[in-house]
């Protein structure tokens, strides 16, 4: 488990169920994940039992904050060898705009770079999701670089956002991040 002034970071249980489903029937988590459309009980149910199970190729994490289930966070690792992998999170709409999940991705980069000893962290999301874009970007990573048809959703090919921290670069150690949001130079997100 993590853990900061605002939230913890526990394993998933078999209680997450409802607010897990509850958070994939979102529109805003649909419209910037891959969740399928017609979503079900069942799926969270089956979605929630592959985060229980051990895994040597993700370490995945409920938010938790007050004692309430507030969303996912994971850390994926590249299919190569090189000390680096890919971080996801979603928050559960009732909690988004608190800081809760700025938090809990300043915890999983000190687990990553500090415990685990990785290089890299790399974020890729949709193109247009700002809340997450201002999240990474509060807990260090470089403004996103805007990239064509990144990802895969749905069946179809959608742009995206990327970036990447590397250890011992600012805010790469969990330390607190930056405020004051501006992507300003030309360019900068420029295409959404």
């Amino acid at each position: 488990m993590l853990s900061s002034r605002l939230v913890l970071l526990r394993p998933h249980r078999r209680g997450d169920l409802d607010a897990v489903y509850e958070r994939c029937l979102d529109a805003e988590t649909r419209r910037y994940t891959t969740i399928p459309l017609e979503y079900t009980r069942g799926m969270a149910r089956e979605y929630l039992e592959g985060l229980l199970r051990p895994s040597s190729t993700f370490a995945s994490w409920a938010v938790e904050l007050d004692g309430a289930y507030a969303g996912t966070i994971d850390l994926r690792v590249m299919p190569v060898d090189a000390g680096a992998g890919d971080l996801g999170f979603v928050t559960h709409p009732a909690l988004r705009g608190r800081g809760v999940m700025s938090q809990a991705v300043r915890l999983v980069l000190g687990h990553a770079f500090d415990t685990l000893g990785w290089q890299l962290v790399r974020w890729q999301a949709h193109a247009g999701n700002w809340a997450s874009a201002k999240t990474v970007w509060r807990s260090g990573f470089p403004i996103p670089t805007f990239v064509p048809d990144l990802l895969v959703e749905r069946g179809r090919m959608v742009d995206g956002w990327l970036s990447t921290l590397h250890a011992g670069w600012p805010g790469s150690r969990g330390q607190p991040g930056r405020t004051g949001w501006r992507p300003s130079a030309p360019g900068d997100l420029s295409r959404q």
